[in-house]
């Protein structure tokens, strides 16, 4: 089956019309990314087309969500970081959906959404923030690599709620939420092996080491020409 997610996945990231080869590019003074710059209304137009289109879908890569209609079944068991609305779509799709969020309004919000579609099948956390005092020292680090390493201290309760569940629970991983890497590292091996493990807006460099972890599992990488959604399978 690993193989097959592999060349579903490929096939879907290299459709032109889904923009598959117009990958974000760093600013500089390129003629790439001028062209890049050039290319961004008529992405942001195509992206928000593909949502009229495909609509109740989460807010990733048309090629990911394509991938997402295709492999996701009711005898999977999911789990989410960053609740919205791929809480209900996975609901829709999955067995059983474990869904973390760490933001109280947010997280009310959707519980209400739930149960207006009368969704039973999730399991819903409410992780909030925590507070902490940055060690002085710490300061130099904190100014360069500032959303990780806060996340790090602050979000501690939330990227540790997946380790109340055993290894190789989850047939599929989405991380859209806080503290992404270290989110993604706890969830590793609580994935199954063959499962499909997902990163959203995985072109950003701060999220460098959760690839670095993950960086032996095939790997296909999906955009919608603004942002990644990176798909890895375990082996």
């Amino acid at each position: 089956m690993t193989n097959v997610y592999i060349s579903q996945a490929k096939a879907i990231a290299s459709n032109k019309l889904l923009v598959g080869n117009f990958y974000p590019t760093p600013k500089s003074f390129s003629i790439r990314y001028v062209r890049y710059r050039l290319l961004r209304p008529f992405l942001k137009v195509n992206y928000k087309i593909f949502n009229i289109l495909y609509s109740g879908r989460p807010w990733t890569s048309p090629g990911s969500i394509l991938f997402f209609d295709i492999v996701l079944t009711n005898d999977m068991v999911g789990l989410e970081y960053g609740s919205g609305r791929s809480t209900i779509y996975f609901a829709k799709k999955l067995k059983q959906l474990v869904s973390i969020e760490h933001n109280p309004e947010w997280f009310k919000k959707v519980s209400n959404q739930l149960r207006s579609n009368r969704i039973q099948n999730v399991d819903y956390f409410l992780a909030i923030k925590e507070k902490f005092s940055l060690n002085p020292d710490d300061i130099d680090i904190y100014m360069n690599e500032h959303d990780e390493y806060e996340s790090k201290n602050n979000f501690k309760n939330y990227y540790s709620k997946v380790n109340e569940y055993p290894d190789s629970f989850f047939d599929f991983v989405m991380i859209d939420g806080r503290a992404r890497v270290h989110c993604g590292l706890n969830a590793m091996t609580k994935l199954k092996k063959g499962g499909i493990f997902v990163l959203d807006n995985s072109e950003r460099q701060r999220y460098n080491p959760l690839h670095k972890a993950l960086d032996s599992w095939p790997r296909i990488n999906t955009t919608n020409g603004l942002t990644n959604t990176t798909i890895w399978i375990k082996p």
